[in-house]
């Protein structure tokens, strides 16, 4: 008999697969199952933070209009110190708006604006705003 048919013969009473093999073949498939699983962990603990961050933009433009559009010498733009919690989009989001007003000579007004999340310590995004009675824009 010669050296093919023999191998010919072996291969075709050998039928499924050695331990070896199938621990093999099990531990590539769990690494990679693992790398995937990290990847997801990854990318939703990225999206989370751009989220936050979005959502603190958002909350931070939002407060500053609404200032911006008050008249000058309205009761909310009075000197002193000001907080509010607001539920924002994107994330839905907590979000503490921290801001300052305080008279910044004659016909100026100078608004300090801080939002962060609320409840846990993350970023914080600040603002400085000052609003004139001259420059003439009225809401």
């Amino acid at each position: 008999m010669t050296a093919a048919k023999r191998v010919a013969k072996w291969a075709a009473k050998r039928r499924g697969f050695s331990l070896i093999e199938v621990l093999v073949a099990m531990s590539l498939a769990l690494l990679l199952i693992v790398g995937a699983g990290e990847l997801l962990t990854y990318a939703l603990r990225a999206k989370r933070k751009g989220d936050v961050t979005a959502a603190l933009t958002h909350a931070l433009t939002d407060r500053l209009e609404s200032l911006k559009s008050l008249p000058f010498e309205d009761a909310a733009l009075a000197a002193g110190e000001y907080a509010d919690t607001v539920r924002v989009e994107p994330g839905d989001c907590l979000v503490v708006e921290e801001w300052e007003v305080a008279d910044d000579g004659d016909g100026m007004k100078r608004i300090r604006l801080k939002v962060r999340p609320a409840g846990r310590p993350g970023p914080e995004t600040k603002a400085v705003a000052f609003i004139s009675r001259d420059l003439g824009f009225e809401p």
